[in-house]
Order: C-alpha cells, then sequence, then structure tokens
C-alpha cells in the first residue's frame, strides 16, 4: 500500500486542529483551496473520509479523529526533535511561565543567584495568571511552574519545592487588636479570601477548609473580601485590611521583611507541590537542565529553612 504524502498528512493536522480549511490556509500559508484539495487527495489516498462536511462547519469522522491525534503527536515530536537540535549547547534564550504571585513573591527575589551562576543564559519570566498548555506552546515557552499534584501527562515534571499553609497579618493590624493570639479569635477579624484559592481542590489555603482541619468553630468562613490573586490577597492583608492564609513561599519575603506576622503558630502541610514542567525534548536542553537544577536547590534551601514546621492536625 502506497504510503500518504507527507504534506498532505501535515495539511491534514493543521486542518483537524483547528477544524477549519481557511484557519488551516492561514498557518500554512496557502490558500483555502489548496488545503481543501490536499484533503481530497489524502482522503481518496486512504480510502475513507477524514471529515464530515456540514452546515455548520467541519467535523471529524471516527478515523479522522483516530489519525488527527495519532499525526499531532508525531509532528509534534519531529518538531521537538528539530528544535532541540538547533539549540546552542550552551546558553540562549530561556522562557519561563510561572503565576504572576509565584513570579514577584518567590521566583524574582531569588533570581540574582541564577544570573551570577549562569551568565550565557537570557532568562525571561512570563507571567501566566491562567495554566498554560506546554505542549501546544512548546515553540515559545521552554518550562512551566505550576502548583498541583499532577500527573502531568506527556510532560516532564520535577518537583521542587512542597507547601505549608499558615495565617498572617499586619504587625499595625495585631496592634491595634482584638488580640490574635488563637484561631478561634479570628471571629474578631476580617477574613481575605483569594480567587486563585478556587481552582486548588480541597485547598488548605481555603478559610472554611484550615478552620475544619484546626477543629474551629463560631467562626465565620465565608464573610469577607475577596481578591482577584494571591499577591493581591497578601498587599491587602499587608495594609491592615484582615486576616489572610497563604502559602509558605508567597509570604517568605513580606515575613522577612516585617510587613507581614504569623499567627498561631499553626502551619498544615498541604498535599500540593511546585513543579518544574517541560516537554520532553526540552528537558534535555543545558540550559533547561541549569534551571531546573538551581529551582532544585532553591526549594530545598526555602523548605529547610522554613519555620516553624509544619502541625499534624487530625481530620475531623
Amino acid at each position: 500500500m502506497a504510503v500518504p504524502p507527507l504534506p498532505a498528512l501535515r495539511t491534514f493536522e493543521v486542518a483537524a486542529r483547528h477544524l477549519s480549511f481557511t484557519k488551516a490556509a492561514a498557518e500554512l500559508h496557502v490558500t483555502q483551496g489548496a488545503v481543501s484539495q490536499q484533503i481530497k487527495q489524502l482522503e481518496a489516498s486512504l480510502g475513507f473520509a477524514l471529515f464530515n462536511r456540514g452546515a455548520r462547519g467541519l467535523t471529524l469522522t471516527d478515523k479522522g479523529e483516530a489519525l488527527a491525534e495519532t499525526a499531532q503527536r508525531a509532528f509534534r515530536r519531529l518538531f521537538d526533535k528539530i528544535e532541540e537540535l538547533r539549540q546552542p549547547e550552551e546558553g540562549g534564550i530561556l522562557t519561563v511561565s510561572a503565576s504572576p504571585s509565584l513570579a514577584v513573591k518567590w521566583l524574582i527575589p531569588r533570581l540574582g543567584r541564577f544570573y551570577q551562576r549562569h551568565p550565557e543564559v537570557d532568562l525571561r519570566i512570563r507571567p501566566d495568571p491562567m495554566v498554560i498548555d506546554l505542549l501546544a506552546q512548546s515553540d515559545s515557552v521552554d518550562m512551566a511552574i505550576r502548583f498541583g499534584q499532577g500527573p502531568f501527562p506527556e510532560l516532564t515534571a520535577v518537583p521542587f519545592m512542597h507547601e505549608t499553609v499558615f495565617a498572617v497579618a499586619s504587625p499595625e493590624l495585631l496592634a491595634k487588636g482584638p488580640p490574635l493570639r488563637r484561631p478561634r479569635d479570628l471571629k474578631h477579624h476580617t477574613l481575605l479570601h483569594s480567587d486563585s484559592v478556587r481552582l486548588e481542590v480541597n485547598s488548605m489555603a481555603n478559610w472554611e477548609v484550615w478552620l475544619t482541619l484546626l477543629n474551629v468553630t463560631g467562626v465565620d468562613a465565608n464573610a469577607g473580601p475577596t481578591f482577584p490573586s494571591s499577591y493581591m490577597l497578601l498587599q491587602a492583608a499587608m495594609h491592615g485590611q484582615g486576616v489572610a492564609l497563604t502559602w509558605a513561599a508567597l509570604a517568605d519575603d513580606d515575613l522577612r521583611a516585617g510587613r507581614l506576622v504569623r499567627l498561631f503558630d499553626r502551619a498544615l502541610e498541604g498535599s500540593m507541590s511546585y513543579f518544574a514542567l517541560t516537554t520532553r525534548a526540552a528537558a534535555r536542553k543545558p540550559k533547561v537542565i541549569a534551571f531546573r537544577d538551581w529551582l532544585l536547590e532553591e526549594g530545598r534551601s526555602f523548605t529547610h529553612g522554613a519555620a516553624p514546621p509544619p502541625q499534624d492536625v487530625p481530620l475531623k
């Protein structure tokens, strides 16, 4: 049996991804008619239809869907290998995607040590409020730092820092009272919330979960203002607007500077970690290895230097 021509398979992969001949033509820099002709020739060569053509547009047939999935994986592996081979042995531009809160609060204050060790790497931090599809954006992003539990299919995932959760407030809020000696004293204060926590299943940075784990009653866990990000949440806490729950990494710089104070000597160990995610091809690049190893070192240093250790709190 004759092997279908590679250009036609590439055209099909792009058209299947977009479910549009027009968008495929734009990506491939050809005419829509050329895309249509390539697909017709491929279907004739294969002996079966790849698309259903209806009034509402294109859909894949069952066989078309199966072939599209395989073609997308194959072309992605091919382009990853080409990109890998094009890379210089050392250095070059390294683009890392991270949440804005982690970038501002934990990553950027530490980057000086990476620059000193690897001046050959041109590091670009890309703040992404939403989780990106690293496989789809591997041509523009080398690594993504993601907070979660995994698994991360088709990616190389290296955990570099585990997390704990505790309550914080500003020194000014503590000075003017009411007292905050025990978690139950929170009923006299405003609780601050973050929208980002809602994306984390059963997050210990959620007041309702945190209070339940500490067996605290009499505090309205849902009252108080909500902020779009952890960064804004901590800014509100620093300005004395209430008490916030935070992941240790995000509050570290503000605790060291005295802008925030840790409360109650209670920290809960979460089930989530920070991961360095890359495609399998990118994981072999020297610049990616250098940054990943640096993250592992910084994560170990932070974890061992964080005080005090989390306490075991029984579930209700």
